[in-house]
């Protein structure tokens, strides 16, 4: 086995089983590469749940959609249509990752799930990210902030609701010009409207983000109670097995004390009967000697 089968098949388990499977998959690997594998952390609960919707087979559609739309954002394409089947799609696998995550007994919460959507949008922005996604060895969720890409796949309206027909862009064009005062106070004013709008996302996202870290901080203290609760119990097991190879030795103890017991006890009444017969053997020749000397007594 080499490094990559192995990290593969790392990856591929549950944060439960996950230090247990890294020292057995360590000690069937070359030192340097053990020591490599040894290294990798355990990922977090929306990492794994990421991990497992590759390894699923699902994410494929989303990767080539992220292809085709960081090329249209670069072109200056129509994203419209892009923007629709991104949606669909990143919601799809989201529900399919929380029902994998069910299946192996590790349901997601709603903030582990938004760590999921958020690791899946920024697939689509990113190149490195889509190759970290592809390569279903996530330790932590990934997110896509700034201005780049992802910023840009928030469409206008006429963008969600697809671009105009041929015979309404001709009716724009008809259409007679609007006052230069009256079109820069309205540019003005949807100016406004965009910043503000703007600032409100900007503090969602802030709230968001501040939500997302302490969460994470939370995932991550429990994981490393869990590695510490692992080890506490790792050595409770080996403490275990040496009390019950301490049991299995009193054991034998104990039947060779049996075994002991019983022979003494057939000699103890081996020497008892033996003790018996000398008695009355006793008993037997002083009546003897009594009669005779008796005997004796009379004739005189």
């Amino acid at each position: 086995m080499d490094f990559d089968t192995a990290a593969d098949r790392l990856y591929g388990v549950s944060p439960a089983e996950f230090t247990a499977t890294r020292k057995r998959l360590a000690g069937e690997l070359p030192r340097e590469d053990a020591r490599r594998l040894t290294a990798l952390r355990r990922p977090t609960v929306s990492a794994w749940a990421v991990n497992h919707l590759v390894r699923d087979g699902g994410v494929e559609p989303l990767l080539d959609l992220g292809e085709r739309m960081r090329e249209a954002w670069s072109s200056g394409g129509d994203v419209g249509e892009l923007e629709r089947e991104r949606g669909t799609l990143v919601d799809g696998l989201v529900r399919r990752a929380r029902a994998l995550a069910k299946e192996a007994d590790r349901p997601l919460n709603e903030a582990q799930s938004r760590e999921v959507e958020d690791t899946l949008q920024a697939a689509i922005a990113d190149p490195s990210a889509a190759e970290a996604v592809r390569a279903g060895r996530l330790e932590h969720p990934l997110s896509h902030a700034g201005f780049g890409p992802l910023g840009a796949v928030a469409p206008s309206v006429t963008q969600r609701r697809g671009a105009a027909a041929p015979k309404e862009r001709r009716k724009k064009r008809a259409a007679p010009e609007e006052d230069p005062r009256i079109r820069a106070r309205r540019l003005a004013e949807e100016a406004r409207a965009a910043a503000e709008r703007a600032e409100e996302a900007e503090r969602s996202l802030t709230q968001w983000r501040s939500e997302r870290d302490a969460a994470r901080e939370a995932v991550a203290a429990a994981d490393r109670r869990l590695e510490e609760l692992e080890g506490n119990v790792g050595e409770l097991e080996r403490r275990l097995e040496g009390l019950r190879r301490q049991v299995k030795a009193a054991e034998g103890e104990r039947v060779e004390a049996d075994r002991h017991a019983q022979v003494t006890e057939r000699e103890y009444d081996r020497a008892a009967r033996t003790a018996d017969d000398t008695r009355r053997h006793a008993e037997e020749a002083d009546a003897r000697r009594r009669v005779e000397q008796g005997g004796k007594a009379a004739g005189r």
